[in-house]
């Protein structure tokens, strides 16, 4: 008999809530009893990535530098986590984050780990290892506030999407398409919080955009295809998906592996996410006001941009004019802090009402609020195939020379450096930003 264990309710910065466990069939003696009970499933049900690497040396190695293998390691995530125990006691908080930054914790009843890393079993700290998604033999049926992970922990088997897979003595493989899809990336990946509100919903902004039915899945950006070997003494394949799930995130910890290559593959994802045109005049004549014009056209992605967190992503537009060595116009600058001047800066809140960022914010009786307490959502990113527009009136002055130079750029950043100063200040310088988009051009004074 299969286990199917199944997760519901969790209420995440980053995703799901808490954890019931179920059999795919009705129980009985001590089988009932395991299904009712939480650590049905053992440290021991679960294969560390190490063991993997000894056939699949490729996929390990881009394993490692991965977001998912970043999961538990986390601080940011740590920190909250921390925060949260204190605020709601550790029993309340239960799996909560763990569901998805470290299921084999939750699925183990293994949940104090989470909050002693130096204690915790070495699977625990791989988070999201092979094991997670190659023993989930079909996927999750639902794209709301519940996740199930059927997994498989009996059979030998592992899953993939696989043509004619070797036969291994370590173990069974079975070819399932559901791993091409969309949909085996449902778990972790959607959140509608306790009142109803979309809050991280990645797949579901997926599911709703005209890519569903073109049948351009999340694999396609998300996990890369090229020749190669799936196994050391396998046959070559003509196509193989990466394993560094490339997203926008990059790692805070200094020893973390495959950094370098990780931002390289961030910007590269970065520069085809969005499209960007800007309009202005050849000439003008001083003392008249000067129109840039920016359409921001998400043409290229299947989801949002920015997605997941949008009410942290940051996603605005850079835009000075200047004469000279003197600037008549700027916005979209940093402080002195490295935060853009809107509400969050410290040094200059609201310095920049012209600010265009397409970031979301969440609210609750109309004040600001959290992930967890929020009624509703001001949705600021950009859906597929959606225009946004911008429009910037500048002033020439009179005394102005002879021509303008606008500059404007579309930048992305992750994490704002005002979460990060929460935490440890050294991590603010680690946070990268990205041009997505940049336009010059020189306007003549006449």
């Amino acid at each position: 008999m299969r286990r199917t264990t199944s997760l519901s309710e969790i209420l995440f910065f980053c995703v799901l809530n808490f954890i019931l466990i179920q059999n795919c069939s009705e129980p009985s003696g001590t089988d009932k009893e395991k299904k009712e009970n939480p650590t049905q499933l053992s440290l021991s049900d679960f294969e560390s990535a190490t063991t993997c690497k000894g056939c699949h040396p490729t996929h390990y190695d881009e394993w490692k530098g991965s977001m998912h293998a970043y999961a538990f390691v986390d601080p940011l995530n740590t920190k909250m986590r921390s925060d949260l125990s204190i605020k709601v006691g550790k029993e309340t908080l239960g799996g909560f984050c763990l569901q998805c930054h470290s299921p084999i914790a939750v699925l183990t009843g293994n949940t104090e780990m989470g909050f002693d890393r130096g204690n915790a079993d070495p699977i625990v700290m791989e988070g999201i290892t092979c094991d997670v998604c190659h023993l989930m033999e079909k996927a999750s049926p639902t794209a709301v506030g519940e996740a199930e992970y059927h997994f498989d922990v009996t059979s030998g088997k592992r899953y993939a999407n696989l043509d004619q897979p070797v036969k291994s003595a370590f173990h069974k493989t079975e070819s399932k398409e559901v791993f091409s899809k969309s949909e085996i990336c449902l778990p972790c990946h959607d959140l509608i919080n306790q009142n109803g509100v979309e809050a991280e919903i990645t797949f579901t902004e997926w599911e709703r955009s005209p890519y569903k039915s073109w049948d351009i899945e999340c694999q396609g950006c998300h996990m890369e295809t090229y020749s190669g070997k799936a196994a050391v003494n396998g046959p070559e394949r003509p196509f193989l998906h990466r394993h560094d799930f490339v997203g926008v995130d990059v790692s805070l910890l200094d020893d973390f592996p495959n950094q370098e290559k990780q931002r390289q593959q961030i910007e590269k994802l970065l520069k085809t996410a969005l499209e960007m045109e800007v309009n202005v005049p050849s000439s003008i004549n001083p003392d008249s006001v000067l129109k840039v014009d920016v359409k921001v056209k998400n043409t290229l992605t299947g989801h949002d941009v920015p997605s997941s967190v949008t009410f942290v992503r940051q996603v605005w537009l850079e835009v000075s004019v200047s004469s000279g060595g003197d600037t008549i116009y700027k916005s979209g600058f940093f402080d002195a802090n490295g935060d853009l001047k809107d509400g969050h800066s410290v040094l200059e809140p609201g310095a920049d009402p012209n600010l265009v960022i397409f970031q979301s914010a969440l609210f609750n009786g109309g004040s600001s609020a959290d992930v967890f307490t929020a009624d509703s959502i001001y949705i600021g990113s950009i859906a597929p195939l959606e225009v946004k527009k911008a429009q910037y009136s500048i002033f020439v002055p009179q005394s102005i020379g002879s021509e303008l130079t606008v500059n404007v750029r579309l930048r992305f950043r992750a994490i704002p450096p005002y979460i990060l100063r929460d935490i440890d200040e050294s991590f603010v310088k680690k946070i990268p930003v990205f041009d997505m988009e940049a336009f010059a051009t020189i306007v003549e004074v006449i």
